[in-house]
């Protein structure tokens, strides 16, 4: 039992990726997209509306940003480092409740030693962890990691909210729906779900507690990367998702019903945002945010009056997009738009991911998108079990085909959780138990049709084919469009020689300084003289 008077939790994200794949290949290794922590930001703001007793304060650790500072400093002792910024934080701040949010594979080697440096700090310390991993491994992290004392099943306010207000914290637990421990574990217990029903219930956040410049990147549209006074903020308008897509956990974390905020909320929400923190770019995180067109077109509507702009990085339906859609994203201020295809194989959408799309659907819906001036990026994943050569020559046609700005190449990974994770679990498929190895750039699954060192090659030549030396921008003469796709990855990546060669070509046809077409083609010449893997897919694509 604690003080309930005033009450210090300490909320940590774990990193999601596997910082020594990183450390000194920051030139040719693509960081993930760095997230403001909506979730841990929800649940704090669900508690400080709940709380009963006493007052809360609170303080959010994000490992991922401490972890590119070590990665762009180029330190070595990154598991050092990392832990003893985790060391003073929690000394100084001496928690109550620590709260680790892990949503991916990635991060599970890293609750052992989080939790452990946080014991040895404050040993009355409660230490919880929630998000999709340990909703999905609860018995493995409980057995292993022997510091965390409860994991939070699926949806964390209710439960957070419940656990603060107790006054016998460790009796909640084993008598809450959605807590579990050792204790319980070993009686039978089998938690459930605590679902937010009514999204409007959840308070405006305390966004003091990031600094929002932090997460200010991850908009597909590289037009408006160096713009001046960008600020990115999120917004999940809805939770929950119909389908059963057979790489996704999200039902699992947020059930298969879709709950909605309201458009009042979303609205103000989002006038917040402006009004007070000066957004100007709006990431809409929905998993289904076409599930309701109706509604969707409504928001779409409202959301006109703000002058902002307006993306959907975790990719909008296909099948949901029609004009009346097509011409309210316009008004609304999109300008790019991420398509969830996943494959040019009706065999594949249909017998192994079981999305209900068909091929046939993208290109007149692409062509919508086009037709009101919004770029169209596409998400590929490669490597499903049961996905044969055939398949991705299928996918490889209707790229081809239908035409992208940019098409996102992932490998499949199998998310805890998922569908594909039973699968592989089930029959071996999993090359490298280590989850360390559970990226997106990394094939880690071995099964018929499919084989790791193969499916890495595919994605990657995929990755140069369309984007670079079958860019549809060039293709179709829109030199501008494609210079400035193929400058930002030259930026970012300095040493990839493609980004190089596309952009002094870009360059060449825009009749643009001289100097500059010289200047990206001698940066090519010098990464293929020096750099055997750039030397082999320059010849294999006839570049030299």
């Amino acid at each position: 039992m604690m003080d309930d008077t005033n009450i210090k939790i300490l909320y940590i994200v774990p990193p999601y990726f596997n910082i020594a794949d990183y450390v000194g290949n920051l030139e040719t290794t693509a960081l993930p997209a760095f997230t403001i922590p909506y979730g841990i930001l929800s649940i704090d703001a669900f508690i400080k509306g709940n709380v009963k007793n006493g007052r809360v304060k609170t303080d959010i650790l994000d490992f991922n940003i401490e972890a590119f500072r070590i990665i762009t400093e180029k330190r070595q002792n990154h598991n050092y480092d990392l832990l003893k910024v985790l060391k003073d934080r929690v000394k100084k701040f001496k928690p109550d409740i620590v709260a680790i949010s892990a949503l991916f594979n990635t991060s599970y080697n890293y609750l052992a030693p989080i939790s452990t440096v946080i014991k040895e700090q404050v040993d009355s310390a409660l230490i919880v962890a929630g998000g999709g991993l340990p909703t999905n491994l609860y018995r493995k992290i409980l057995k292993e990691c022997i510091h965390i004392d409860a994991i939070c099943y699926g949806e964390g306010e209710i439960p957070m909210a419940d656990l603060v207000n107790a006054t016998d914290h460790e009796k909640l637990i084993e008598k809450h729906q959605s807590w579990i421990n050792r204790k319980t574990i070993n009686s039978g217990k089998v938690p459930i779900n605590s679902f937010v029903n009514n999204l409007d219930d959840i308070p405006e956040f305390d966004y003091s507690l990031v600094n929002l410049n932090d997460y200010n990147a991850r908009s597909l549209d590289k037009n408006y990367s160096a713009q001046e006074g960008k600020r990115e903020m999120s917004i999940h308008t809805s939770r929950g998702c119909p389908f059963n897509c057979v790489f996704c956990a999200n039902g699992k974390l947020h059930g298969k019903k879709v709950r909605f905020m309201s458009v009042k909320k979303v609205v103000t929400d989002v006038k917040n945002m402006v009004s007070n923190f000066g957004l100007t770019v709006l990431i809409i995180e929905d998993d289904h945010f076409l599930s309701d067109k109706n509604r969707a077109k409504y928001i779409l509507k409202q959301l006109n009056e703000f002058g902002i702009r307006i993306e959907f990085p975790n990719g909008l339906a296909v099948y949901g997009i029609d004009e009346d859609i097509g011409q309210l994203l316009k008004n609304a201020g999109t300008t790019s738009v991420s398509l969830a295809i996943e494959s040019g194989s009706d065999y594949v959408l249909q017998k192994i991911i079981n999305k209900p799309l068909k091929v046939g659907m993208i290109k007149p819906k692409v062509r919508i998108l086009r037709d009101n001036g919004i770029q169209v990026h596409a998400f590929i994943v490669c490597g499903l079990p049961g996905e044969m050569d055939e398949h991705r020559l299928e996918t490889i046609n209707m790229i081809e085909n239908v035409g992208f700005d940019w098409v996102h190449v992932f490998i499949a990974i199998p998310i805890v959780g998922s569908r594909l994770y039973d699968i592989c679990i089930d029959n071996n498929y999993i090359v490298n138990d280590n989850m360390d190895n559970h990226m997106i750039s990394k094939a880690n699954i071995k099964a018929p049709g499919v084989d790791p060192k193969e499916i890495e090659d595919f994605a990657y030549r995929l990755n140069l084919s369309a984007n670079f030396v079958n860019n549809f921008n060039m293709s179709q003469g829109e030199c501008e469009k494609a210079a400035i796709s193929f400058k930002n990855v030259a930026q970012k990546y300095p040493e990839h020689a493609f980004a190089h060669y596309f952009l002094s070509k870009a360059y060449d046809c825009l009749n643009s300084d001289h100097e500059l077409v010289i200047k990206h083609m001698n940066a090519f010449s010098y990464l293929v003289e020096n750099n055997e893997m750039w030397k082999k897919y320059a010849n294999d694509f006839k570049l030299i």
